[in-house]
């Protein structure tokens, strides 16, 4: 039997995808090997493709991944051979088997789908540490996310609910609904100026903006907060867009929030993002299936390839901005 896993063979478009067979890796001392059910797609992976996050190719994108332990290494104490895992990987997760150190996993009860189970690995855990880690909010604080119908929004509306956090969102005419849906108060960004509506409904301002576009937009962000507001960067979405080098685009979306943090004011301007190195990562992974055990929280999926289709899986990514979190199913 052969590993399959999807590589990226240089910077470009999604025909630098390739799909490749090898042996199947082998733990290390500290590592489990993992048998992949499902991954995740995210917009961070298109960053790695495109070039404008750093990487060394070729490289295997993936950030979040869900499946069986077939091995452990000699040093393993918490896992054991047939345990259901999810997993935060970085990298890597667009592969049938990984091997992965045991502090980026986390149990997950039996009876949950690997679908679900992944999605909540980076999205949730990620929407976690946004509200209640880089925004520092409570019961009672109001925040604004974009792009609220996608992955992380949807993420944000459910945890903002449980958390008693005011959540409005911006979306299009026909996501409306689903912001509802999910708790929230929706914008529509295509009818209306957000910073208006949000001086409408709120009169001072929200407490926090989660911000995944970066460029100018974060300047529109920047006057939706109330005097002592926080705006926080997690993603660089209008990176992507446009044409030349990705390194200036990258410069160009990030150049905003650089001035931002220059201005004379009491608001505060901050970056978060996530990765296997982040504080209480494992401990707030498993807190986000304990919620999905428990049902408090239910993922949206938006759709699932097989492996083999990495590259269809960015594309609509990347051209469709879906509802919910896209799948990869090795």
């Amino acid at each position: 039997m052969l590993n399959k896993r999807i590589v990226i063979e240089r910077a470009g478009g999604v025909e630098v995808l390739k799909l490749i067979e090898e042996p199947i890796p082998q733990p290390k001392a500290n590592e489990v090997l993992i048998q992949v059910r499902a991954s995740g797609v995210a917009f961070g992976d298109i960053l790695f493709r495109q070039g404008i996050s750093p990487a060394t190719y070729p490289m295997t994108p993936g950030y979040d991944i869900a499946g069986e332990v077939e091995a452990i290494g000699s040093a393993v104490t918490k896992f054991k051979t047939g345990d259901t895992v999810a997993g935060f990987s970085g990298t890597g997760g667009y592969t049938t088997y990984i091997c992965l150190p045991e502090n980026q996993l986390t149990t997950v009860p039996d009876g949950l789908n690997p679908e679900e189970t992944v999605s909540v690995v980076l999205n949730y855990t990620a929407a976690y540490q946004l509200l209640t880690k880089a925004a520092g909010l409570k019961s009672g604080n109001s925040i604004l996310i974009h792009g609220a119908a996608g992955g992380v929004g949807t993420a944000v509306l459910q945890l903002a609910k449980i958390l008693g956090i005011k959540a409005y969102g911006t979306v299009s005419t026909s996501k409306i609904a689903l912001v509802e849906k999910e708790g929230g108060i929706p914008i529509d960004y295509t009818k209306t100026d957000f910073v208006e509506q949000i001086r409408l409904l709120t009169e001072k301002g929200v407490d926090a903006v989660l911000d995944p576009i970066g460029g100018n937009h974060l300047f529109q962000s920047y006057k939706a907060l109330n005097k002592k507001g926080r705006l926080v960067v997690f993603g660089v979405s209008s990176a992507v867009k446009g044409e030349g080098n990705p390194k200036i685009r990258l410069i160009k979306a990030m150049l905003p929030f650089l001035l931002l943090k220059l201005t004379p004011d009491s608001k505060s301007v901050v970056i978060s993002t996530i990765s296997t190195k982040t504080k209480g990562l494992q401990e707030d992974m498993a807190k986000m299936v304990n919620l999905l055990n428990e049902g408090k929280i239910k993922p949206i999926i938006a759709k699932a390839f097989p492996l083999a289709q990495a590259a269809e899986a960015q594309l609509f990514l990347e051209q469709t901005k879906p509802v919910g979190k896209i799948i990869l199913q090795p």
